[in-house]
């Protein structure tokens, strides 16, 4: 954390990041405020959200307004890994609304797994990254078909619900 005598050099935080020292907007700002925290910060914030620890849902804030990678990563990892089911159904859920548009195979990944809630969760990600303009339909295409013709009944009615908003807009 920056002390309130310390100064933020914004050069060397454009050049940190990958940005251009004169550019600006949304996405720059959550890649700045990213870095500042840094990236083990963002992992814990993770583990923190899904061990329910108290102000859970301001670790869930933050990393859901920063979308930082960092973060995705990790919930990624806690579904690969974890042997606790609840864990990894946090991690899905928590990746709903942190994902961009670079998670978009993973969906394909939570619709193979076994497990329901993993299935409904991950059908819920394709939902947000639609929904969020974060991927385009076409992008989304292939995931769309599969979450169609799914064998759980849960996914199939979210894909219902998605093509229904999608054929109003």
């Amino acid at each position: 954390m920056t002390s309130h005598e310390e100064t933020i050099d914004w050069g060397e935080l454009a050049t940190a990041i990958g940005v251009d020292p004169n550019s600006g907007g949304d996405g720059v700002a959550r890649r700045a405020l990213a870095h500042l925290l840094g990236d083990e910060a963002l992992r814990r914030a993770v583990d923190w959200y899904i061990d329910g620890r108290p102000a859970a849902e301001h670790a869930r804030s933050v990393l859901w307004l920063l979308r930082p990678a960092p973060a995705r990563a990790r919930c990624a990892e806690i579904y690969r890994t974890d042997a606790d089911p609840a864990r990894r159904h946090l991690a899905v859920e928590l990746l709903r609304v942190v994902a961009t548009g670079e998670d978009l195979p993973l969906v394909g990944e939570f619709l193979a797994d076994d497990d329901p809630a993993i299935q409904t969760w991950g059908v819920g990600v394709l939902d947000q990254l639609l929904f969020g303009d974060l991927v385009t339909v076409g992008e989304a295409a292939p995931y769309l078909r599969a979450a169609e013709e799914h064998p759980n009944p849960s996914v199939r009615e979210k894909r219902a619900e998605m093509r229904a908003y999608l054929d109003r807009r």
